[in-house]
């Protein structure tokens, strides 16, 4: 019974426009903070995000998708408008080190996905790529997990769930793109609730160093006298001994 539910074509049709719709909502928080100054978005990762997600629209329209090709056509829409607010709203141009390895590693795969024939081994490249740009924004999103909209990324692992719903069939060549999607915002879900559950411990109390005890003057006079004394009789001693030889 639950495979004939999900095998409905009104179902279907129904995940998918859902899916789409909860896709487009999803943007609307994340923008909405940037222009707040509250979401601070890795630039790196959605300048690779909005190439990539462009070229996943394509193959999936290419390898014949219908229900889920919303879902990646409001993936890569919002993906664009996000990147060209990340620039606009960025003091410099520069990137980071790690910024600029993850964008040349993305230059290479784009460069295989344009040399290869076959629309499902590009879409692997592709996805493989922007996990590069997954891994920058996860890392963010537990080192300072306010930077980031935790609704937005809510929204989209829905959304992608649904996706996967609407296509209906064992097809993983369609089933990639939502897949990943989901898994990259649940990965991204996890650092922030990992990165806020770590702000939250409160901090080890520092242990002060024991100060040395200061020396007494006192003790050290009566040391000085000893040794004094002590050089004293071994001079006698040695004295006496001459003069017996």
């Amino acid at each position: 019974m639950l495979q004939d539910l999900f095998q409905n074509p009104v179902v279907l049709q129904r995940a998918g426009v859902a899916s789409a719709a909860l896709s487009i909502y999803a943007f609307w928080p994340y923008i909405r903070d940037i222009l707040l100054n509250r979401t601070r978005p890795d630039r790196a990762s959605w300048l690779i995000w909005a190439l990539l997600s462009a070229v996943s629209f394509l193959s999936q329209a290419y390898e014949g998708a219908d229900g889920s090709l919303g879902f990646a056509a409001t993936q890569a829409a919002g993906t664009v408008i996000i990147c060209a607010l990340t620039f606009w709203k960025s003091d410099g141009l520069r990137f980071r080190k790690e910024d600029s390895q993850v964008l040349t590693a993305t230059a290479v795969g784009i460069w295989l996905w344009a040399e290869m024939e076959t629309a499902a081994y590009s879409l692997m490249v592709t996805i493989g790529m922007s996990c590069l740009g997954g891994a920058l924004t996860a890392k963010k999103a537990f080192d300072d997990p306010d930077s980031e909209t935790m609704s937005t990324w809510v929204a989209f692992f829905v959304a992608s769930l649904l996706a996967v719903v609407a296509i209906g069939r064992i097809d993983w060549v369609l089933l990639a793109y939502p897949v990943y999607v989901m898994v990259l915002s649940g990965g991204i879900i996890v650092a922030m609730v990992l990165g806020r559950m770590r702000a939250q411990q409160p901090d080890l109390p520092s242990i002060p160093p024991v100060p040395a005890p200061a020396p007494d003057p006192g003790y050290s006079r009566q040391q000085l006298t000893m040794s004094i004394m002590s050089l004293e009789r071994a001079g006698s001693s040695n004295g006496s001994a001459q003069k017996g030889s």
